[in-house]
C-alpha cells in the first residue's frame, strides 16, 4: 500500500522539488518577454516577434489572478514527462527512486530554474524527449499518454519559432534510427510476468524455451515468422515465468519499421503546429506563414556577421533602403538593433516595414559573401555550444515586464513581484552551484557517449534516447546561435538532458547486465 501511495505522489512531489528558486526568489521569474507572453492573450493581439500560445497557455492559469499557478503546471509537466521517460527506459525505478533523481536534477542542473520561470524555454527539452517517447517507446505508453503527449507536443512546438526546426532534425535523427532496424517490439505479460529483454540472434520455434532465459516458455518470433511483415503488426511476445528472472528493459527485433501506431503521433505534432502557427498570423497579419516577419531576425544576424553591413554601403546609393539613412548610427551588437526603442529599426518604420525590404537585402548579401555568411554562422553555432552559464537573464526587467503587472494584476500580486529577490536585483546563481552545473553539464555529455556503444550493442531504446540528446546539443547551436545570436540561456535550457539521460540509461543497462 505505501508503495503504491508512493508511485501516486511522485509527480507531484517530483513537481514540488522543482519550484524552489521561485520560493527562494518570492516570486517566479521573469524575462523580458515575459511582458509579451503576459499581454498578448489579455490584450488579444498577436506580436510580430513572438508566437501567441505561450501566452494563451498561460492565461487560463493566472486569469490575471497571480502568475504562480503557471509555474505550478509547467512543473507537473515537467515532473509527468520525466516520469513517462523513467517508466520507458527504467521500468524498474520506484517512485522513491524517481523523486530521489529529480531532487538530484533540481540541486544540480539549471532545470528548476526553467520550470520557475515565465518561459517557453523549458519545452525545448521536454519536446526533445516527447518526441523519443512517441519515436522509441510508444509501446511503453498507454494510448491515454501517447495521445496526451502528442498534444504536449504539438503545444511546445508551436511556442517557439526555433522549435520547428529542432523538431525536423530530432525526427529525422530519429527516424533513421527507427528505419535502421532497432525497433522496439511490446512484451505484454500474463499470469504475473515480467517485462523481460530478449534478443533474437536466430529463428526460435513455437513452444521452446527464450534463448539466455530458461525459465520464460512461450512464442518467439522474428522477420521470417511474419508473412508481409512490411504492413503487418508483429504479433506480440507472450512469455510466462516458471521461475523468477529480474526484470529486463526491451525486446527488439530486425524487422521493417513500419508500425501503424508510431508515425501519426510524430507527424501530428509538427503538423498541427505548423498550420497553427499559419493561421494565426493569416488572421493577425494578413500572411500565411510560420514566421510572417522572421526576416528580420535573419537581417540582423547577416548584417552583424559582415556581408549584411557590406552589402548596405554598396548598394545603398542604388536600393534606397530604408535603413540607408543609418548606417552611420548601428548600433554595436544585434541584440540593440532588434529591441532598442531608437535603433535603425525602429527609427526606420519598425520590423513590419523593414521586412518588406529584408528579403532584398539579406539575397544581396549572400550573393555576394556566401561562404563568408557560411563561415560566421558556422563560428556563432561553435561559440553558442560552447556558452552555456547558467543565470542569463536573472536581472530585473522593468521597462520590459513591470508595466504588465501594474496594469493587469491585482495590487497584492504587484506587491509580491516588487519584493522579489529578482525585481530588487539580487537574484543570481551562487558561483558554486553555478560549476556544479557545469560540472554535471560536460559530465552527462561524457557518460552519454561512452553509453551509446554499450547501448547499441544491446539493441535498446536507451541507444537512441542517448544519441538524440547527444545530436541535439549542436543542432540547437546552429539554430539559435546561426541564425539568431549565441546566448548562454539558448543552450543552458538542454544541457540537463545529458546527465538525466545517462543516469537513467545508466541504471537501466546496469540492471539488464545483472
Amino acid at each position: 500500500m505505501a508503495t503504491d501511495r508512493t508511485a501516486r505522489l511522485a509527480v507531484p512531489a517530483a513537481a514540488a522539488l522543482l519550484l524552489w528558486p521561485a520560493l527562494w526568489n518570492g516570486y517566479p521569474i521573469v524575462f523580458a518577454d515575459t511582458g509579451t507572453y503576459l499581454s498578448q492573450a489579455i490584450r488579444f493581439y498577436a506580436g510580430w516577434d513572438r508566437p501567441v500560445f505561450y501566452s494563451l497557455f498561460m492565461l487560463p492559469l493566472h486569469w490575471r489572478i497571480t502568475v504562480w499557478p503557471v509555474i505550478v503546471a509547467q512543473a507537473l509537466l515537467a515532473a509527468w514527462v520525466l516520469r513517462l521517460v523513467c517508466h520507458a527506459l527504467a521500468p524498474g525505478v520506484s517512485g522513491t527512486t524517481f523523486i530521489a533523481g529529480v531532487g538530484i536534477l533540481s540541486a544540480c542542473t539549471w532545470l528548476p530554474w526553467l520550470v520557475c520561470e515565465l518561459m517557453p524555454d523549458l519545452f525545448t527539452p521536454l519536446l526533445v524527449l516527447s518526441l523519443c517517447l512517441l519515436a522509441l517507446a510508444p509501446d511503453r505508453l498507454s494510448r491515454t499518454e501517447q495521445v496526451c503527449l502528442a498534444g504536449l507536443a504539438t503545444l511546445m512546438i508551436a511556442t517557439q519559432q526555433s522549435s520547428l526546426p529542432l523538431t525536423a532534425g530530432v525526427l529525422m535523427v530519429l527516424t533513421f534510427m527507427v528505419i535502421a532496424g532497432r525497433v522496439p517490439i511490446s512484451i505484454r505479460p500474463r499470469d504475473g510476468g515480467e517485462i523481460v529483454g530478449v534478443d533474437l540472434p536466430q529463428p526460435i520455434r513455437h513452444g521452446r524455451a527464450c534463448p539466455g532465459h530458461p525459465r520464460f516458455v512461450g512464442r518467439c518470433v522474428d522477420s521470417r515468422d511474419t508473412p508481409g511483415h512490411d504492413d503487418e503488426k508483429v504479433p506480440p511476445l507472450i512469455l510466462t515465468p516458471a521461475g523468477r528472472v529480474p526484470a529486463m528493459t526491451d525486446t527488439w527485433l530486425p524487422i521493417h519499421p513500419t508500425r501503424p501506431r508510431r508515425w501519426p503521433l510524430l507527424v501530428l505534432p509538427p503538423a498541427l503546429a505548423l498550420f497553427a502557427l499559419c493561421s494565426v498570423n493569416l488572421a493577425a497579419h494578413g500572411r500565411f506563414a510560420v514566421s510572417p516577419f522572421g526576416n528580420i531576425f535573419l537581417l540582423a544576424r547577416v548584417i552583424y556577421d559582415g556581408p549584411g553591413m557590406a552589402a548596405l554601403h554598396r548598394d545603398c546609393p542604388v536600393g534606397h533602403w530604408r535603413l540607408c539613412p543609418f548606417l552611420d548610427d548601428f548600433p554595436p551588437t544585434s541584440d540593440e538593433f532588434l529591441w532598442t526603442h531608437d535603433s535603425p529599426l525602429n527609427r526606420a518604420g519598425g520590423p513590419k516595414i523593414v521586412s518588406t525590404e529584408a528579403d532584398a537585402i539579406i539575397e544581396a548579401a549572400l550573393r555576394a559573401a556566401t561562404l563568408a555568411e557560411i563561415r560566421a554562422g558556422l563560428a556563432n553555432a561553435l561559440t553558442q555550444i560552447t556558452e552555456f552559464a547558467s543565470g542569463d537573464g536573472l536581472n530585473p526587467w522593468p521597462a520590459e515586464v513591470s508595466p504588465w503587472i501594474e496594469r493587469y494584476f491585482p495590487v497584492r500580486e504587484q506587491a509580491a513581484y516588487a519584493a522579489a529577490r529578482q525585481q530588487r536585483g539580487t537574484l543570481s546563481v551562487p558561483p558554486p552551484l553555478a560549476q556544479v552545473h557545469e560540472i554535471v553539464d560536460l559530465a552527462g555529455i561524457i557518460a552519454c557517449a561512452l553509453l551509446v556503444p554499450g547501448a547499441f550493442r544491446r539493441r535498446t531504446a536507451h541507444a537512441g534516447f542517448l544519441l538524440a540528446v547527444l545530436l541535439v546539443l549542436p543542432l540547437s547551436a546552429a539554430i539559435t546561435g546561426g541564425l539568431s545570436a549565441p546566448h548562454d540561456r539558448y543552450q543552458a535550457r538542454i544541457m540537463w538532458l545529458p546527465p538525466f539521460a545517462a543516469v537513467v540509461s545508466f541504471a537501466a543497462l546496469r540492471r539488464r547486465s545483472a
